[in-house]
């Protein structure tokens, strides 16, 4: 290459290097001062979401959002794990086992307690403050706050340690109560939501739970009162049930959700939704006085005899008195003179074998066969109340249609939500699901139903003076299912009660599983405690009797 060639290409190279150099300048420039277009901004987020409140229907405080604080330690900046347990367990309720315990296998960060109450928080800050607790930090959390404690705890259920709704209304409306942050908000808040449920109601229906449960000693026991003509549940029990501010500590036992998890067969009050199916195919001769002697036997399609029993005589029965004495041999006799299939499908339109689409979670749909897996005593024995399973909120909804002129309403269980974005309500209306029965068959089997609370009949002890109540008992034998025959000793006793009986205003339904005191019927251990919740609905002034004169003393009194 000669002299010329060498200082091109020297000059090319220099040129190469200066642009370089000017280009890493520029870049460095605009990096370390951008123009106002290319300044970059972190996405502006609420800086909390505060969870939504439940209430009940009348503005009562079920589930609000309260802030609280944690104990924890940073295992890193402590001298001694057995001095910092020493000195916690003089400070809050644990013991030092239990603080050793929280600390072992960890090698940074340890929770020591959850909530702390109002006197802990004190000591501890103030130690932390004067620098006596090296490694020990407060966290301020957000949690729930349930100050009904067990009063309808089923239906609001509960939130975890970062309040995020496990059951209930807080798992139902998890997103509604706690809505994503709005970039726009320093705070974000959720809706409120307001249940059906009637603190007050709610409250007396409890208190005559517990006096049930104290002189029948069931396992377990479930009181349900609906708004008859809306299909909104004014109460809701489970009982065991627990205080929804200690879930953590509650037993299994007393978290299950009875009324919409537990299937069973009902017994003797499926007979006035037997009866309707009965009366609205028309093909049983219900017009003839059948005759029970105490037993009724029939011979099925394969030839064979089956023989249905009843707890005593009772002479020639109508639909009415079948009712009012509870005769299994009348409805057995009427059910197997009806076509099976259309006796499948109306007791399937009163919403058994589906779901009754409640907005809690973990709803059964109970259990019934369709009619060509019937067996020969399928027929006459379902219609009694065996054979088939069912949730206690199936029961209670299936009576809307006697309270509503032959329709099925949809459960509620949510009155209103008040949405924070608006500022506005939305209120819940009844829903039809669909029409049962004629306005006819519906009001002559809810007037026939009277009969049970009438002298002699099984219901007696449901009638409440001054008040019209149709009412319908049960005792359910329970399946032993190692030896799949029906239990001697373990029975389900309950009843259900539609009043006033010339315009329904409350269906209530009790039900006992397996009581173990003097009695064990549903007419003696669930019918009772209808009369004291009907008598307490007449003090709270949310019941009018057609007796003024009536002064009604409380039992507790």
């Amino acid at each position: 290459m000669d002299s010329s060639g060498k200082k091109l290409f020297y000059y090319l190279i220099v040129s190469l290097a200066v642009l370089a150099v000017l280009i890493m300048i520029i870049r460095y420039t605009m990096i370390m001062f951008p123009t106002k277009s290319q300044e970059y901004h972190e996405p502006l987020v609420s800086s909390r979401v505060q969870r939504g409140t439940i209430f009940d229907r009348n503005g009562t405080i079920l589930a609000y959002e309260t802030p609280y604080y944690s104990c924890a330690v940073l295992l890193r900046e402590i001298d001694s794990i057995e001095k910092t347990a020493d000195d916690l367990a003089l400070l809050t309720d644990m013991s030092k086992e239990e603080i050793l315990h929280k600390l072992e296998d960890r090698s940074t960060y340890a929770l020591i307690k959850k909530r702390l109450s109002d006197s802990e928080y004190q000591m501890l800050n103030d130690a932390i403050s004067n620098r006596t607790l090296p490694g020990v930090t407060l966290e301020k959390r957000y949690g729930r706050i349930y100050p009904q404690q067990y009063h309808g705890a089923h239906v609001i259920g509960f939130t975890n340690i970062d309040n995020v709704g496990l059951s209930g209304i807080e798992y139902t409306f998890d997103r509604l109560l706690s809505p994503l942050p709005d970039p726009a908000l320093d705070t974000t808040y959720g809706d409120d939501i307001y249940v059906t449920l009637d603190h007050r109601i709610q409250y007396a229906a409890d208190q005559r739970c517990l006096e049930m449960i104290e002189e029948h000693k069931p396992d377990s026991a479930i009181i349900l009162i609906m708004d008859a003509k809306t299909g909104e549940l004014l109460s809701y029990t489970s009982y065991p049930w627990f205080d929804l501010n200690n879930y953590n500590t509650a037993e299994v036992e007393e978290k299950i959700n009875r009324p919409i998890n537990s299937m069973y067969e009902p017994g003797s009050v499926f007979k006035i939704y037997s009866l309707a199916a009965i009366l609205a195919i028309g093909e049983a001769r219900t017009d003839e006085l059948f005759l029970c002697d105490g037993s009724y036997t029939f011979t099925m399609d394969n030839g064979k005899s089956a023989t249905i029993n009843c707890l005593s005589t009772h002479g020639e029965v109508g639909p009415r008195e079948m009712l009012k004495l509870s005769c299994n041999g009348a409805v057995a006799s009427w059910a197997l003179q009806t076509n099976d299939t259309q006796f499948y499908q109306y007791l399937h339109s009163f919403g058994f074998n589906e779901k009754t689409g409640i907005q809690m979670p973990g709803e059964s749909g109970g259990m019934l066969q369709a009619s060509e897996n019937w067996s020969g005593r399928s027929k006459p024995t379902i219609a009694f109340g065996q054979e088939i399973g069912t949730t206690a909120l199936q029961i209670t909804t299936a009576a809307t249609v006697f309270s509503n002129q032959g329709n099925l309403l949809k459960p509620k269980i949510v009155h209103a939500i008040y949405h924070q974005d608006s500022e506005t309500f939305s209120y819940s209306e009844p829903e039809i699901v669909r029409n049962v029965l004629s306005e006819n068959i519906a009001y002559d089997v809810l007037q026939m139903m009277k009969s049970g609370t009438e002298p002699g009949g099984t219901a007696i002890f449901a009638k409440r003076e001054g008040i019209e109540v149709s009412a319908k008992t049960g005792t359910a034998q329970i399946l032993d299912i190692e030896t799949n025959s029906y239990s001697a000793d373990h029975v389900l006793a309950s009843t259900i009660a539609i009043l006033p009986a010339d315009d329904p205003e409350y269906i209530i339904y009790v039900s006992a599983d397996n009581p173990k005191g003097g009695f064990y019927y549903g007419s003696r251990v669930a019918a009772p405690t209808i009369e004291k919740i009907s008598s307490d609905l007449v003090s709270m002034g949310l019941l009018k009797t057609d007796m003024s004169e009536i002064i009604y003393i409380s039992n507790d009194q």
